[in-house]
C-alpha cells in the first residue's frame, strides 16, 4: 500500500508541474515561437573564424526529432530573453545524458588523443534522432570511404535488400558510445577479438541456416587453424578482416573481392610477400595470371579457414598429405584434359619406390614437393626448375648424398608403355605371362593330382574298411628324409620368406585391411622397412648356410640327386598321363621328383634375383653412382613380380604338396621330424626305396652300419 501511495503522489506532483505553469500565465523564458521568429530565416548566419555558419532552424525537423517535446531553452539554458546576447554558452548534453557523456569520453571519439567529437557530430544539432534511425549517416561524415566500402559489401547489399540481420557499423564496432580503437585489445575489432566478433553471426547455426551462408563452419575452422591459434596466443597473425578486408567484404565470386581466385595471391602476399612473389613466377602463378581459372592458388593447397602449418600431420601441405593435395588436380581428368597435362603422373609416382614408401606411412620418402618444390614449381624445361636435368643431382642429393648424373638418366614418372619404356614393358609382359603360365600349370597339375587321389580314396573305401594309406604310420618304421641341419635351414628360410612376403606386400598395398594395422603402427617410423630388411638378412643367412652345407657328404649327395636329368622330362609326361587317367601306373620317382627339383632350382634362382634387386633398392644411392635411373625402376619391377611368382608358387604348389595333398593332409610332418614312413617312401619314391633297401642289404652282408650311408637312416622296425 505504501508503494502504491508513493506512485500516486509522484504522479500527482508531476501533473501539477505540467499544469500549473499553464494556469499561471506566461512562461518564464522565450518560447519556441519566439526563437523561430528569427531562426526560421534560412539566410540567418554568422561568421566564426572567417567561416560562415548558418543559424537556420527548421521547425519541422525540430518537431520530428527525438527532442521534439523540448523547448529551445531546455538546451540553450542561458537564453532568458529575446533578443539574446550574441555569444552563448555551448550546449551541453551532460545536463540530461550524464552517463552517456562519461561513456563517450572514454571511447575513441572522446579521448584526448582521438578526434574528440561532440554529441552533435553524430546526433546532429536540431534534428536529433534515435540511434536506430541514424543508420550509417553519422559515420559517413568522417569515415566516408569505409561507409562506401560497406555499402558495396555483402553486408551493405543485404541491408539494402531489407535483411535485418545483416551487419551494421555497431554490430562489428560495438556500442556507439563505447567505440574503441582496433588497437585496444578489448575492442570488438581488435586482432584478438575480430574472429569472435565475426563469429557472433558466422557461428550462429540458426542464422546460417536462415540466410544460407555458404561456409557454416568458417569460425570453428579458423579457431583451429594456424592463424587462429597464433592470434589466441597473442602472436601477430591473420584474422578475418586480414583476408576478407574490414568493410568492403565481397563474395568470393566477385572479381573485386580480396578472396577471389585472382586476388588471393595478392591477399596472402600482404603477409607472405616472398612466397607470393615466388608463386607468381611459378608455372601455377603464370597460368593463373594468363587466365587459367583452374590453376591452383594459395587456398587450393593450404586450405581456406582451416590452414595448418606444414609440420601439422593433418595439414594439406604436410609431408604425409602433400601428394594427396597435388593429386586433387593432377589426377583429375577434367584438368589434365583441359590443360594437356600428363595423366599418369600421380599413378606413376604411387607405383614408384618413393610412392610405395609414402603410402606405407614413411615420412622420409620423397613426395611431390621434395622434387618439384613448394611455391616455385616450374616446368622441367626451365633452367631454374629443381627438376631441370642439370639440377637433378642437387635435388636428389638432398635425400641421396653424393647423387651423380645417373639420377638424371631416365624418366622419373615412368609410364610402362612400349614407346616410353620398352625394357620395362617387355619385362613386365614376360613376368605376367610367366606368372599366368607357371601358376596356371601348377594349379592344373595339382587339380589333376587331387582328383586322381580322390577317386582312389573313394574306390579303396568301397573295397575295404581301411586302406593301407600313406599317412606315415606303418609298422615297418621310418627313414630319415631331412637331417637336423636341413630342417633348421628350411625353418629359417620359411619363416624369413613369410615375413618378407607380408612386409613386402604391405608396402604395395598399405590401404588394405590385411596390412592397415602395420601401417597404423608405423606412423612414419619405417618399422615395416626395417622388419623387411631384417627378414631379408635372415633369408640370406639361410642361403649362405645352405651353400656352406653343400660341400658336406650329405650336401654333395643332395646336389647330385637334385640335378635335372633327361628322365625327369619323361616322368613329367608319365605323371600327367597317370593323373589324367591315360596310364594305369604312376612314374617311379627317385629320391627327388621333378616337382621337388623344380622347387629347389626355382628357389635358388628366385633368391638370387630377389637379393640382387633388393640390395639395389636398399642401397639405391650407391647403386645409382654406377647405374642409370631406369635400372632402379627395372629392379623395382622385377622385385615386385618375382615376389608374386614366388608367393603364388609356394601357395599353389608347395602348400598343396605338404598340406592339402590327400596323402599327407593335414600336414607332412617331415619338415619337423625329418622322417618319412617307409610306406610313404615306397609309394612316393619307389626307386629311392629300392635303392635304400638294396644298400641296406649290401651293408648287412658287409657288416657296415646303415647309419653311415647318406639318405638312409632307418629307425624302428627293420627296413623294408
Amino acid at each position: 500500500m505504501r508503494g502504491i501511495l508513493a506512485v500516486l503522489l509522484t504522479g500527482v506532483a508531476l501533473s501539477l508541474c505540467l499544469v500549473l505553469p499553464a494556469l499561471g500565465g506566461a512562461p518564464a523564458g522565450p518560447t519556441n515561437e519566439d526563437c523561430l521568429g528569427c531562426h526560421a530565416d534560412k539566410g540567418l548566419a554568422k561568421e566564426v573564424k572567417g567561416k560562415k555558419v548558418s543559424l537556420y532552424a527548421d521547425e519541422t525537423v525540430l518537431k520530428a526529432s527525438a527532442h521534439g517535446p523540448l523547448a529551445c531553452t531546455d538546451c540553450h539554458a542561458d537564453i532568458k530573453e529575446v533578443p539574446h546576447p550574441e555569444k552563448l554558452a555551448p550546449v551541453s548534453c551532460l545536463n540530461c545524458h550524464p552517463d552517456a557523456a562519461d561513456t563517450v569520453a572514454k571511447s575513441v571519439h572522446g579521448r584526448k588523443d582521438g578526434p574528440q567529437l561532440d554529441c552533435q557530430s553524430c546526433h546532429g544539432a536540431h534534428g536529433v534522432r534515435r540511434a536506430a534511425q541514424l543508420g550509417t549517416a553519422p559515420c559517413e561524415t568522417c569515415h566516408q570511404s569505409e561507409v562506401r566500402g560497406w555499402q558495396a559489401s555483402v553486408h551493405g547489399q543485404a541491408v539494402a535488400h531489407g535483411v535485418k540481420e545483416a551487419a551494421h557499423c555497431s554490430d562489428c564496432h560495438g556500442s556507439t558510445h563505447r567505440l574503441a580503437s582496433q588497437k585496444d585489445p578489448g575492442a570488438p575489432t581488435s586482432r584478438v577479438k575480430m574472429a569472435e566478433t565475426c563469429g557472433r553471426c558466422h557461428a550462429d547455426r540458426a542464422l546460417i541456416e536462415k540466410r544460407k551462408i555458404p561456409i557454416p563452419q568458417a569460425f570453428q575452422l579458423y579457431q583451429k587453424s594456424v592463424h587462429g591459434r597464433a592470434v589466441a596466443a597473442g602472436l601477430p597473425a591473420a584474422t578475418c578482416n586480414t583476408c576478407h578486408s574490414s568493410h568492403e567484404i565481397r563474395r568470393a565470386t566477385d572479381p573485386q573481392s580480396t578472396v577471389n581466385r585472382r586476388t588471393i595471391p595478392k591477399t596472402c602476399g600482404a603477409c607472405h610477400a616472398e612466397e607470393s612473389k615466388v608463386y607468381l613466377e611459378s608455372i601455377h602463378g603464370t597460368a593463373m595470371r594468363n587466365g587459367a581459372t583452374k590453376a591452383p592458388v594459395c587456398t587450393d593447397c593450404h586450405g581456406e579457414h582451416s590452414i595448418s602449418g606444414a609440420q601439422d600431420p593433418n595439414s594439406r601441405v604436410s609431408v604425409a598429405q602433400v601428394t594427396k593435395t597435388c593429386s586433387s588436380c593432377h589426377a583429375a581428368l577434367e584438368i589434365t584434359e583441359k590443360y594437356g597435362l600428363p595423366e599418369n603422373r600421380v599413378t606413376s609416382y604411387q607405383d614408384s619406390f618413393h610412392g610405395l614408401a609414402a603410402r606405407g606411412g614413411s615420412l622420409t620418402a620423397a613426395n611431390c614437393a621434395s622434387c618439384h618444390g613448394f611455391h616455385d614449381v616450374r616446368l622441367s624445361t626451365d633452367p631454374k626448375s629443381s627438376i631441370y636435368p642439370s639440377n637433378l643431382p642437387a635435388t636428389c642429393g638432398k635425400c641421396h648424398p653424393g647423387a651423380s648424373e645417373n639420377f638424371a638418366k631416365g624418366s622419373v614418372h615412368v609410364s610402362v608403355t612400349q614407346q616410353e619404356a620398352p625394357i620395362l614393358y617387355y619385362v613386365r609382359t614376360f613376368y605376367l605371362l610367366m606368372i599366368v603360365g607357371t601358376i596356371g600349370g601348377m594349379a592344373a597339375h595339382n587339380g589333376l593330382d587331387f582328383l586322381r587321389k580322390l577317386r582312389r580314396t573313394y574306390r579303396d573305401w568301397l573295397v575295404t574298411e581301411a586302406t593301407e594309406a600313406m599317412h606315415d604310420m606303418e609298422p615297418e618304421g621310418s627313414v630319415l628324409r631331412m637331417s637336423l641341419a636341413e630342417r633348421c635351414q628350411h625353418a629359417l628360410l620359411a619363416s624369413s620368406f613369410i615375413v618378407l612376403v607380408y612386409t613386402g606386400f604391405a608396402l604395395k598395398f598399405p590401404d588394405t585391411w590385411l596390412f592397415a594395422w602395420l601401417v597404423a603402427l608405423e606412423q612414419g617410423s619405417a618399422i615395416r622397412g626395417w622388419v623387411h630388411r631384417g627378414a631379408a638378412v635372415a633369408m640370406i643367412l639361410a642361403c649362405l648356410w645352405h651353400l656352406a652345407y653343400l660341400p658336406t657328404r650329405r650336401g654333395r649327395a643332395l646336389v647330385a640327386d637334385m640335378l635335372p636329368r633327361p628322365e625327369d622330362v619323361k616322368e613329367v609326361w608319365q605323371n600327367v598321363g597317370y593323373l589324367s587317367g591315360l596310364r594305369s601306373d604312376p612314374p617311379r620317382f627317385g629320391r627327388f621328383s621333378y616337382i621337388e627339383k623344380a622347387e629347389y632350382w626355382s628357389l635358388i634362382w628366385g633368391s638370387m634375383v630377389m637379393v640382387v634387386t633388393g640390395f639395389a633398392l636398399w642401397f639405391e644411392t650407391e647403386a645409382m653412382r654406377f647405374l642409370p635411373l631406369w635400372t632402379l625402376d627395372l629392379a623395382t619391377m622385377v622385385h615386385y613380380y618375382e615376389a608374386w611368382l614366388a608367393t603364388l608358387a609356394i601357395v599353389v604348389w608347395h602348400f598343396y604338396m605338404v598340406i592339402f595333398n590327400p596323402d599327407v593332409y593335414p600336414m607332412n610332418w617331415t619338415w619337423l621330424t625329418g622322417k618319412i614312413s617307409t610306406a610313404m617312401l615306397r609309394h612316393e619314391h619307389p626307386r629311392e626305396y629300392e635303392r635304400l633297401r638294396e644298400q641296406e642289404e649290401a651293408e648287412s652282408d658287409s657288416g657296415e652300419s646303415a647309419e653311415a650311408m647318406p639318405g638312409a637312416t632307418p629307425s624302428g622296425s627293420k627296413p623294408a
